[in-house]
């Protein structure tokens, strides 16, 4: 600890910039991660969100919603499994204008009263006779207030904004809720049809027997939620390129830096200091300097996080910035280990020959 504090304390301007450089590394991942989350929630808020933990769907959808067609015959098969806690689901995309403003939205059916059904953060919920409609928070950001009238296109039909509800996002379009009745209503070609029956249990197993239909969990669901996997994944990629770079740059950084105190090194050997104790003061060294550079880069996330635009998906919560920094700081005590090495193979009378 000594040796390293005191060639960090020497050397300041070599430490802050390299200390600079762990720390930009840092912003850009922590950074990327909360826009993978926001995205994430911005893409998949309601099934993030759904106390459901499984899906059915017609077999051939591969449990993608809007491919799958359950008739009303499919649906009494699985309650008649499960009984009355499955609960049918009706998706559809569709565009509504809220005075002069078009909007674009995802009309999602329900039962009133099921697990499924939107918990109101204002105004009321969904009743089973309601022809009115409780709609995400987002909305409000668009100007839409409590008692506005919602006009669908093409067909001009109305629904009259009855409450608020949060983390409903499906597809990065904010849900409109609305009972299942109502959307049968509003979507006659359907013929009483829904996209999928929503399970929470374990009686998914049962329902996987039926003919022609499939159940899945709600993880395998996100997964094939059309863009989700492939947004994830190219986010994902970037961190783990991002990381790679941080650990190539401070294992390079103090590997050349190791090689340039070999004379130092073989004369504190020689006056009796162990391998043990010079590695010791490396790792200590790179863990100090990583730490801070990591803390600071935290620090700034978090206080660049308010400012960043209102319609930016971002989200980053407390665990996983800890979870990212810990991963950085573990990166960089592996990353010392090519150093360790050459400390090890140090012959004091050789290096101190070689010195100039």
């Amino acid at each position: 600890m000594f040796l390293a504090l005191r060639e960090l304390q020497h050397y300041r301007v070599r430490s802050l910039l390299l200390g600079g450089i762990v720390a930009l590394i840092a912003l850009m991942v922590f950074m990327i991660t909360g826009l993978a989350r926001g995205l994430a929630q911005d893409n998949a808020a309601l099934l993030l969100a759904t106390p459901a933990t499984h899906f059915v769907t017609t077999r051939d959808a591969q449990g993608v919603f809007t491919r799958s067609f359950l008739s009303p015959a499919d649906v009494q098969r699985i309650q008649n499994v499960t009984g009355p806690q499955a609960t049918p689901l009706a998706q559809a995309f569709t565009s509504l204008s809220a005075g002069d403003r078009q909007l674009s939205a995802v009309l999602l059916g329900t039962e009133p009263g099921s697990f499924m059904a939107p918990a109101v953060t204002s105004g009321q919920p969904l009743t089973p006779r309601a022809t009115g409609a409780v709609i995400d928070a987002s909305f409000q950001a668009s100007g839409v207030k409590l008692g506005d009238t919602l006009t669908l296109k093409p067909g001009g039909e109305t629904l009259r904004v009855t409450g608020f509800t949060r983390g409903a996002r499906l597809n990065h379009q904010p849900v409109v809720y609305v009972t299942l009745d109502h959307w049968h209503a509003l979507q006659p070609r359907t013929q009483g049809s829904v996209n999928a029956v929503a399970l929470n249990g374990a009686a998914g197993s049962r329902v996987g027997a039926l003919a022609g239909l499939s159940v899945t969990t709600r993880a395998q669901t996100l997964q094939v939620l059309p863009g989700y996997k492939e947004e994830q994944g190219s986010l994902t990629m970037i961190q783990v390129f991002l990381v790679v770079v941080a650990a190539f740059v401070m294992a390079v950084f103090f590997y050349v830096l190791t090689l340039q105190k070999t004379p130092q090194f073989g004369l504190l050997k020689a006056i009796g200091a162990s391998t043990r104790t010079l590695a010791g003061s490396l790792v200590t060294q790179m863990l100090l300097l990583t730490t801070a550079a990591v803390a600071l880069a935290a620090l700034v996330t978090l206080g660049l996080a308010p400012l960043l635009p209102a319609g930016l998906p971002f989200a980053l919560t407390s665990s996983t910035l800890l979870g990212a920094s810990a991963l950085l700081i573990g990166v960089a005590a592996l990353s010392s280990l090519l150093s360790l090495r050459s400390i090890a193979r140090v012959d004091p009378l050789i290096a101190i020959a070689a010195a100039p």
